[in-house]
């Protein structure tokens, strides 16, 4: 069983990066892994040109270098298509066939593809009655409502066509952190959506509080009940007594046990249920995350 350890591009600046990936690819071969390399869609074509001549295996988050986030939830499925054609044209040029999206905001609207805007750009297009109070996450209660019930019966279904119109690649649904307008929230959310699913740590983390589950049984029921390709890990700094105000909720944090979330049992959680495709999606990212999730892995 070959397990795969990928860096997200979220890793990585301009001036670094070629180091980094050197001396990251070395430790996890050395180790008896496979390297890759995750195309995150923040980046700037300026890094993507840098970073894609690495001979090693590529995935990719969704959208990159296209003019709106792909939303299945929206009623015009050409323009879903049209957003998603950029990254088909990537996964070809790195000769990839993954590609993870979150693709569940709570509008019809289109919205722009901007993510050092994000927050405002959402704010734009989805309308502010979703919020809890005054905070930036959904409130729950919108999560049992027909009109969310619609929306999510759209996103599936938008889902079972975008991949019968891609079928050379695997497209995953990454589970959302539970802000303003996200759907895809909790374990029954991914299971209803019955495709393959990119598992979010961090993002469960943030939700698990919000909505009140358990979040290692969440974990353990998406890999049981899913079809979980993959997983994206880091340490959500956020503690259980989160107020839902930022800057917590969503943090990308380096790997660490100073804080409530377990990322020994997350680990160790996610051997035992045989995942064997992680990405290390940290700010920032390092030597260090890498040598800790070896080390964690190999002890669980």
């Amino acid at each position: 069983m070959t397990v795969l350890i990928e860096m997200s591009t979220m890793c990585f600046k301009d001036t670094e990066v070629f180091a980094k990936v050197t001396n990251c690819k070395e430790m996890v071969e050395s180790q008896g892994f496979e390297f890759g390399i995750q195309i995150h869609n923040t980046i700037s074509r300026e890094l993507y040109n840098k970073i894609k001549g690495y001979n090693v295996k590529y995935t990719v988050h969704a959208p990159l270098f296209s003019q709106h986030f792909i939303n299945l939830a929206g009623d015009n499925f050409e323009r879903i298509v049209e957003d998603f054609e950029n990254t088909a044209n990537i996964l070809e040029e790195l000769n990839s066939t993954i590609a993870v999206l979150h693709g569940f905001f709570m509008t019809t609207k289109p919205i722009k593809n901007d993510p050092a805007n994000y927050g405002n750009v959402l704010r734009e297009a989805i309308d502010s009655k979703y919020l809890l109070h005054n905070t930036r996450v959904m409130n729950p209660e919108y999560l049992a409502t027909e009109e969310f019930q619609g929306y999510q019966k759209g996103v599936k279904i938008n889902m079972e066509r975008l991949r019968s119109h891609f079928p050379a690649y695997i497209l995953c649904i990454e589970n959302d952190f539970p802000g303003l307008g996200n759907g895809n929230q909790t374990p029954e959310h991914l299971k209803y959506l019955d495709c393959p699913i990119w598992l979010d740590v961090g993002h469960l983390w943030a939700s698990a509080i919000l909505n009140k589950f358990d979040f290692y049984e969440g974990i353990n029921e998406i890999c049981t009940q899913c079809s979980v390709m993959g997983v994206h890990l880091n340490t959500n700094q956020t503690p259980l007594d989160w107020n839902f105000k930022a800057p917590m909720g969503d943090t990308h944090s380096h790997f660490s046990t100073d804080y409530d979330m377990d990322m020994e049992k997350i680990i160790s959680l996610l051997k035992k249920n045989h995942i064997t495709h992680f990405t290390i999606e940290i700010i920032g990212g390092n030597e260090k995350d890498v040598a800790f999730f070896i080390e964690t892995y190999r002890n669980a």
